[in-house]
């Protein structure tokens, strides 16, 4: 498949990369600061742009079977720019004719939480869950075929592929999950897709 990865300097965004070129893959990756990125591959493409400018975004999809984002700023002060980011996508893959995305988002947006993660949420995470809201509000249209990721606490961990998958929630248990078992999630659901408009919580 040809791939388009958004958020690729990232922790999972990098794993994606990885997995996808491991995976036998073409991959395309959209970034602000392409030095960042420091594996080479004949398969892997680095373009840098603006992720918030549809335009952009519109003509690096364009050809593409689908949009892999782990884009996520580290900041839990007010902000916009997840919903942005997400508007912006949105009207790219409409201008692309890309209709496949997959998206990572919060488990804080599970309305069904348990009690440190509502406390969390309450106390930290407030600024979060608008913006994430509104980016997951801007990727769930009638003509994008949108998968939307939320996993709990990330970690650093191996993949294990043992993770479980629930729609509408997250799985009981663990409320953790390594980035790299997201990353091979994410892949596995672009090449066989089982999750179509829905939205998926995936735990440890």
């Amino acid at each position: 498949m040809r791939l388009v990865i958004l958020g690729a300097t990232g922790g999972i965004g990098r794993l994606l990369l990885r997995y996808a070129l491991e995976r036998g893959h073409e991959v395309t990756a959209f970034v602000r600061s392409p030095q960042k990125i420091t594996l080479k591959h004949e398969r892997l493409k680095v373009v840098q742009g603006n992720l918030l400018d549809a335009g952009q975004l519109a003509t690096v999809m364009a050809g593409h079977d689908a949009v892999l984002s782990a884009f996520g700023p580290v900041t839990l002060g007010p902000t916009t720019m997840r919903a942005l980011f997400g508007g912006a996508v949105a009207e790219a893959m409409r201008l692309s004719a890309v209709r496949r995305i997959l998206l990572v988002s919060s488990a804080f947006l599970f309305s069904e939480m348990f009690f440190f993660g509502r406390v969390l949420r309450g106390m930290l995470f407030g600024n979060v869950v608008v913006d994430d809201a509104g980016m997951e509000l801007a990727i769930c249209r009638d003509y994008l075929d949108w998968t939307i990721v939320r996993p709990p606490r990330l970690t650093n961990g191996s993949l294990t592929q043992k993770y479980r998958v629930m729609e509408d929630r997250l799985p009981e248990g663990r409320m953790r999950v390594s980035r790299a078992d997201v990353a091979d999630f994410m892949l596995h659901e672009v090449e066989k897709p089982a999750h179509r408009q829905q939205i998926v919580g995936v735990a440890g």
